[in-house]
């Protein structure tokens, strides 16, 4: 059958929105250090990290998204890298 559904829950399904959260909840309870901040949004997340410098940034970045990324690995949850995206920005004095 096309598009029979095999694993997760179709888009819109009645009980699609309460498993999602329950496994978001999760996810936002990953210990964040207080230089990033996980923000949800529907089922998007943002990541917004800070440091001293951009590499700093990017290593507080890369250590946590290694988290994450076990997370979603333990809870079976691919993330979709066509729809993810980076931006850097620098704040000058």
């Amino acid at each position: 059958m096309d598009g029979e559904v095999t694993k997760g829950c179709p888009q819109g399904s009645c009980c699609g929105l309460g498993l999602w959260n329950i496994y978001y909840n999760s996810l936002l309870n990953i210990n964040y250090t207080k230089q990033m901040k996980a923000i949800p949004f529907a089922d998007d997340l943002i990541l917004v990290t800070r440091g001293k410098t951009v590499r700093e940034a990017e290593n507080i970045a890369d250590v946590k998204l290694s988290k994450v990324s076990a997370w979603a690995k333990q809870n079976k949850i691919r993330f979709n890298d066509q729809k993810s995206k980076i931006m850097l920005m620098s704040r000058r004095k």
